[in-house]
Parts: C-alpha cells; sequence; structure tokens
C-alpha cells in the first residue's frame, strides 16, 4: 500500500498532521491574530498582512481559509457571538419554570460574561462591529433577529402563564437590543466606565423592566 494510499481522508499526513489538521491551526491562529489586532488596534487599523504575521500564516495560507480581512472577521465575530449564545440557552435551561424577571436577567448576564470578561470582545461586540462591511452587518442582523425570537418565546410563554401582560414582543426585543447596544457602546468609549459587573448587572436590570413592567 502506498503512502497516498495510507494517508486519512483529510489529506497527506505531515509532521504528525493531516492537510486538514493543519488547516484547522492555521485557522486558529488566525482567530486568536484577529482577536487581539481587532480587539486593541481596531478593524480599520487591522491588515491582513499583520494578521498573518501575528498569527505567523503564510498570506498564500489565509486566503486558503478567508477570501478577505472581512470574511476573518466574519469568522470570529460569529464564534465569539455563538459562544454567548449558547450560554443564553445554557442559562434558561437551568432556570425553566422560573419567573421571567429572573430567567431574563440571568440569561442577559450569561450574554454579556465573554463580552465583559475579556474588553478585547466587547470592543468587536459593540464597536467594530458597525461598519465593518455588509456581510458582517447580515450576520449581526441574523443574530439580532435570533435574540428577538428568544424573547418573543419567553414573553408569549409568560404572558400565557399570566406572569406579565401579553403585547408585541417583538418590539420591546428591538428596543430592548438598541438600548443594550447604545449602552454597551458608551461604555466601551469611556475611559473612566465603571465596572464590568456593574455594567453587566444593569442591563440584566434593564431587560427585566422592558419585559416585564
Amino acid at each position: 500500500m502506498t503512502a497516498a494510499q495510507q494517508a486519512p481522508a483529510g489529506g497527506r499526513s505531515y509532521g504528525g498532521q493531516t492537510a486538514d489538521q493543519r488547516d484547522a491551526e492555521r485557522r486558529r491562529r488566525l482567530l486568536g491574530a484577529s482577536l487581539e489586532l481587532i480587539g486593541t488596534k481596531g478593524y480599520a487599523a487591522t491588515t491582513i498582512e499583520r494578521i498573518c504575521t501575528t498569527a505567523n500564516v503564510s498570506t498564500r495560507h489565509f486566503y486558503l481559509i478567508h477570501d478577505s480581512k472581512e470574511s476573518a472577521f466574519i469568522d470570529l465575530y460569529d464564534q465569539l457571538t455563538a459562544a454567548s449564545y449558547r450560554k443564553v440557552e445554557s442559562s434558561l435551561a437551568q432556570t425553566q419554570g422560573r419567573g421571567l424577571d429572573e430567567r431574563v436577567a440571568k440569561a442577559f448576564m450569561a450574554y454579556f460574561a465573554p463580552m465583559l470578561e475579556d474588553e478585547r470582545v466587547a470592543r468587536i461586540s459593540f464597536v467594530e462591529i458597525m461598519g465593518a462591511g455588509p456581510r458582517v452587518e447580515a450576520l449581526r442582523i441574523g443574530y439580532r433577529e435570533r435574540l428577538v425570537a428568544m424573547v418573543r418565546v419567553e414573553g408569549g410563554g409568560a404572558a400565557a402563564r399570566g406572569e406579565i401582560r401579553d403585547r408585541d414582543f417583538r418590539l420591546a426585543a428591538l428596543a430592548l437590543a438598541g438600548a443594550v447596544t447604545t449602552i454597551a457602546y458608551d461604555w466601551m468609549l469611556h475611559p473612566d466606565r465603571c465596572p464590568a459587573s456593574e455594567l453587566e448587572q444593569a442591563l440584566a436590570e434593564l431587560a427585566a423592566d422592558l419585559l416585564t413592567r
């Protein structure tokens, strides 16, 4: 049997790794470099060449993974935001059967935790995401619609249980999303901002107020 026949489906092994494994490792390093550079220097100031140098990945291999800087940013933003939504889903599962005010507050605290634990993530999520490109904006809107859907489900369920009055929870969700984005954006721009834990608690209380009162 030849070496090619012995190679796994992911391609010929080199240095103990298949081609797919090497690509996955390069993508991991590119994500890390993009987080550091965009999260500290900003999207506009970050170049593909700088990302590649920081990640120790050639530009040739960069373009095998991403077709542009915007694509690299989409990959990063998608990964960061998806992680926050997984925490929201876990929080909602853990508070099943409890009142809407508690469920909403804990869910929002879970959502913001990854962003406020790392100021690079917060900057990307609330500052750099704005105006980064049409594809990035489409992804942001997609995640916003996911938030709206979750709020409508939770609000509708609470109304059915008689906890709150029934109303158009889409409007409440949009108002919440707009308020949260504005507040978090303002927080990121001020060097004398309050501790992240205070902001997180204030946003959770705002969410509960908008949806339950």
